[in-house]
């Protein structure tokens, strides 16, 4: 059986909240807090990779160049 597997690569700004139950342990970068909550912004895709899975064993990757945002329209560049 064949599989595909795509790969993007970007970069984004991200807010990661927290919750603590004392400014100390918050001020802490190392603690972890409950009720974790993300939120991912300004995403921008860079490029991606296809990559052909083969019985267990990779084969060739094929690149496609995106320009701009991920809002935006997408060119494709082939290759081998």
């Amino acid at each position: 059986m064949t599989i595909y597997t795509r790969i993007k690569n970007g970069e984004c700004s991200f807010t990661l909240t927290e919750d603590f139950d004392s400014a100390e342990k918050a001020a802490n970068s190392s603690n972890e807090g409950i009720n974790a909550e993300v939120k991912i912004e300004n995403v921008k895709l860079d490029f991606t990779i296809v990559k052909k899975e083969h019985d267990g064993t990779s084969s060739k990757s094929t690149s496609a160049k995106v320009q701009g945002s991920s809002g935006e329209e997408t060119q494709k560049v082939s290759g081998d």
